[in-house]
């Protein structure tokens, strides 16, 4: 008898469950079974959908206790500023920098997309678990994991981007395919356009949820919410649409550049994640390829005809690593913003440390071919955004 009701219960959470995307788990269990891979890689993966289904039922107790207990959370007003780009362009300088104004926006911490439920992260919070995770790797302690994270630093306290979510709770997000390399599943891993329209709805409405409850711990009624979104575009329109009064960011740099830089990010956290060098698998580096020259095409097009050209803000990712206060000036000159005098220390502080950082790994050099419109779009960018940095000198923050 306890074995059926633990069975039932166990089902209706699984039934009841927010997340994940079920059509991309399917399909993520059929390239685990019938492509081929190395065998560590198959137990990493094998480990990683497994450990998906059965905390699914937890995930989905811990989403109805905060609706039981914290029903306010609802009350929260959302108005989102998206920073969008291709990845390696300066997008995670940018977020985490201006993160640090919390009187004017809020983030979303990687621990708190990882585990999105007030009851959590009140929990967190009361046993001190905050202070132990603030120094904890989210990258192994593997030779790859550790240039992985030289490339992009990332601890369970870092703020981090909404693909963060999408990845760990919905499985459905381009950066599941650090996890599952297979060239013929890329295409299908953030389909967004082709999944059931409630689906589609469901995964934004669990965001949207996400964010309220985030704003809720914070007490961040009244601050803009700071997204940043890299890679997997093909969302944007619905969330201009859901969102009609949101601001985007879009910060652009050279294909050569950008490409040069997150190949060996890629490879290395898909090393880290699986155990296999991907190098080594047929067709991974022209499936990479083929898949960025296509979301450069999407940014272009969705910044050119879907969102309206008063609703951006375009920056240049050069001047951004390196004009930080002059950068952010016309930002916050844009967004009709006011900063206080802490942050411009700040910027002012970071602007001199960002010209003696040293990356602690070499580039490689790219010249990837079928970028051309992108780079055109990059160029004019860039040219724009000059102007604006010449004109703002003497007014800036």
């Amino acid at each position: 008898m306890l074995v059926g009701i633990i069975c039932f219960s166990y089902f209706l959470g699984l039934v009841f469950a927010p997340f994940p995307c079920w059509p991309t788990v399917f399909k993520l269990w059929r390239a685990l079974l019938f492509d081929r891979a190395d065998a560590t890689s198959k137990i990493r993966q094998f480990t990683f959908l497994i450990l998906v289904i059965v905390r699914a039922p937890f995930w989905t107790f811990f989403w109805y206790i905060d609706e039981l207990l914290f029903p306010e959370y609802r009350n929260q007003l959302i108005d989102p500023v998206f920073i969008i780009g291709q990845p390696r362009c300066g997008t995670t300088l940018l977020h985490r920098t201006l993160a640090q104004d919390n009187q004017t926006f809020f983030a979303v911490r990687h621990i708190e997309w990882r585990y999105p439920f007030i009851s959590v992260q009140k929990a967190i919070n009361l046993l001190g678990l905050n202070k132990w995770l603030e120094k904890v790797d989210y990258w192994p302690k593997s030779q790859a994991g550790q240039m992985a994270s030289k490339m992009h630093k990332n601890r369970l306290s870092d703020w981090e981007e909404d693909g963060i979510f999408f990845e760990e709770n919905f499985l459905h997000h381009f950066f599941i395919y650090l996890r599952f390399p297979y060239p013929d599943l890329l295409p299908h891993l953030d389909a967004y356009a082709t999944l059931r329209l409630e689906d589609q709805q469901r995964m934004l409405e669990m965001h949207h949820k996400v964010l309220k409850k985030v704003s809720f711990l914070r007490g961040a009624q009244g601050r803009f919410y700071l997204s940043k979104e890299v890679t997997s575009h093909n969302k944007l329109p619905a969330l201009a649409a859901r969102y009609p009064s949101a601001r985007f960011i879009v910060v652009t740099r050279e294909s050569g550049k950008f490409m040069s830089s997150l190949m060996p990010l890629v490879r290395m956290s898909t090393w880290s994640k699986t155990g296999i060098d991907p190098l080594t698998l047929p067709n991974w580096e022209d499936s990479m390829l083929t898949r960025m020259r296509s979301d450069s095409l999407n940014l272009v097009e969705t910044c050119e005809k879907v969102i309206p050209l008063e609703r951006q803000t375009r920056v240049s990712a050069s001047d951004v690593m390196v004009n930080v206060v002059d950068s952010i000036s016309i930002i916050y000159r844009e967004l009709g913003l006011v900063a206080s005098r802490e942050f411009v220390n700040y910027l002012t502080e970071l602007e001199v440390n960002q010209e003696d950082r040293e990356r602690g790994y070499e580039y490689l050099s790219l010249s990837p071919k079928g970028f051309e419109q992108y780079d055109n779009f990059t160029k004019t960018n860039a040219q724009q955004f000059r102007k604006k940095i010449d004109e703002i000198k003497g007014h800036r923050l």
